[in-house]
Order: structure tokens, then C-alpha cells, then sequence
């Protein structure tokens, strides 16, 4: 019987401090802003099998950021002149665009990344960066018809 009190208050021990752990990260969760938003979009080139990629991304909040986009691809989808990263730096609110041209004689998935980095040299000197985790993925197929 005495374990099973002792079970019992245990129990209602890690119970409150669930609760507390709960507590203290969902106002933690609550804080998070968006920083960036992005858009990712295809538009084929003559009626041929290549497509022009196009990653726009926002900076949604007042001060500097630097912003690193990349793109994935499937088997079926090669890069005419290289799988570029590029990294940027984006200062108020403003939006840039990022281009790559692919070639994709079957469907494909393509998949843009643009995430916030901490990488020094990339904005003016004397700009104050902030640096807050945040990262979109965005994946759109693409549709082959000829």
C-alpha cells in the first residue's frame, strides 16, 4: 500500500510540472513572428521543357536580415546553369526575387527554401542585423504538358 501512495505522489508531482513546462513554452510560442514570407513560381520557356524558377521573398519586419534560398529538385529536373545558393540581405520591409532555370522533360517536384541566417559580410557595413530563427519551404510540382 505504501508504494502505491508513493506512485501517487509522484505522479502528481511530474503532472504539475508538465503543466508548468506547458505553461511557460506555449507563452513562448505565442511570441513568434512572422520575419519572411515567400512565393515560389514557374513559367515555361516557349513551349520547350524549360522553366524559369522564380523565389520571392519578403522581409516582413523593420530591421536588416540576411536571407539564404536555396531549391531542391527531383531526379526528373536538371539545372541549365547550376543549382545556385544565393544569400542576401534585406533591409525593411521590402521583397527580392531569386531566379534559377531548370529543364524538366517529365514531372517534377521543386521544393525553394528561404531561411534567416547569421552570416557577416553580406549586408552594408554599419548595419545592425537581426538574426531571428526562421525558415519557409514551399513545394510546387511541376506539370509537363507539350
Amino acid at each position: 500500500m505504501h508504494a502505491l501512495q508513493l506512485l501517487f505522489k509522484t505522479s502528481a508531482a511530474a503532472l504539475l510540472l508538465g503543466l508548468c513546462l506547458t505553461l511557460r513554452t506555449g507563452t513562448a510560442q505565442g511570441q513568434i513572428q512572422n520575419v519572411i514570407s515567400a512565393n515560389l513560381t514557374t513559367s515555361q520557356i516557349d513551349n520547350s521543357t524549360g522553366y524559369v524558377i522564380t523565389l520571392e521573398v519578403s522581409n516582413l519586419i523593420s530591421q536588416c536580415i540576411v536571407v539564404k534560398t536555396t531549391l531542391d529538385v527531383s531526379d526528373t529536373v536538371f539545372f541549365l546553369y547550376g543549382n545556385f545558393h544565393f544569400t542576401s540581405c534585406l533591409c525593411g520591409v521590402s521583397t527580392r526575387r531569386f531566379f534559377w532555370e531548370i529543364d524538366a522533360p517529365e514531372n517534377g517536384i521543386i521544393t525553394g527554401k528561404a531561411q534567416v541566417v547569421s552570416e557577416e559580410n553580406i549586408c552594408p557595413p554599419g548595419v545592425t542585423i537581426s538574426t531571428p530563427v526562421y525558415e519557409i519551404v514551399i513545394t510546387r510540382d511541376v506539370i509537363i504538358t507539350l
